[in-house]
């Protein structure tokens, strides 16, 4: 029976064992690698193309093959705005004033060749403008537009000035002012479609102008004493305390359990001593009427 290959001993194999050596760069090529890692750049000067006939047609056809810059593709209707804007400088300017400057009243004026949304969508960073520059106030704007009707029976023609408002809206420091004026527009542009419904056969014609009104917002806090009116501090009912501060909470709540017959309306060292007896843990001052619960 034959032996398997696999069973037959080893043969004691005679040759070297190759060792690894460092590469040694000469800087001399040599036919194997062709390398020439220490030696020195060489200076190439290329050949500097003189004006001829051969040479400007070779320049012509490398200009030919180079690719136009790629332009950033505009949307049709901005590129109507940004023409018109360019053409017709709008500013706006304080044309009303009242009550030491309480309100006050900015227009601006339109330019000829535009319909109402885009001359909306035009003076959009003015208003913006103003709007993110004066805070604390209340704001409705008033779109005025030429509108034209033909009598169909005797061809009478009749123009009027229809004015669109918006909602007022109250503008804070926190308030977004693009948002603020989109919701606007979209006030003037729904009353303008309820207008063309009616069915009067009325058109729109030129924009006349826009007009933002104005007025300072001063929200009336818990530090605020107010009189009461006479029909009320007639009745002898009411206790008004005359507080200077924003506990105006802290100084009924204590005055109604400690009345006086006297001056029951004043701060008095009396009252603020009653006032220390009471826990005004968890308490925020001012307090308003939403943080007041009933205890069941």
């Amino acid at each position: 029976m034959k032996s398997s290959l696999l069973d037959s001993p080893v043969p004691d194999n005679q040759a070297p064992i190759l060792q690894p050596t460092a590469l040694h760069a000469t800087g001399k090529s040599t036919k194997n690698t062709g390398w020439l890692l220490d030696a020195p750049v060489p200076d190439i000067k290329a050949p500097v193309l003189k004006p001829n006939k051969t040479n400007n047609f070779f320049i012509a056809w490398v200009h030919n093959k180079v690719p136009e810059p790629i332009k950033k593709p505009i949307n049709a209707a901005w590129s109507k705005i940004l023409k018109l804007r360019n053409k017709y400088k709008y500013s706006i300017h304080e044309s009303n004033t009242a009550i030491e400057g309480f309100t006050k009243q900015y227009t601006i004026k339109e330019r000829p060749g535009t319909d109402a949304k885009t001359f909306l969508s035009a003076v959009q960073p003015i208003v913006v403008g103003l709007l993110e520059k004066h805070r604390q106030i209340k704001i409705n704007l008033i779109l005025t537009c030429v509108m034209k009707r033909i009598e169909m029976t005797t061809g009478e023609v009749f123009t009027t000035n229809a004015p669109f408002r918006s909602t007022t809206q109250v503008n804070l420091e926190v308030t977004d002012a693009v948002e603020l004026y989109s919701k606007a527009v979209s006030k003037m542009v729904e009353s303008m479609a309820s207008f063309l419904m009616m069915g009067s056969g009325w058109k729109f014609q030129p924009v006349l102008q826009l007009d933002i009104n104005t007025v300072e917002y001063r929200p009336l806090r818990g530090n605020t004493y107010i009189p009461l009116p006479g029909e009320l501090a007639a009745k002898k009912a009411i206790i008004n305390m005359k507080n200077m501060d924003d506990e105006c909470f802290k100084w009924c709540l204590t005055r109604s359990l400690n009345p006086v017959e006297k001056n029951s309306e004043r701060i008095s060292k009396e009252l603020r001593k009653q006032a220390e007896h009471l826990n005004w843990n968890g308490i925020t001052f001012s307090v308003t009427l939403k943080e007041i619960r009933e205890e069941q």
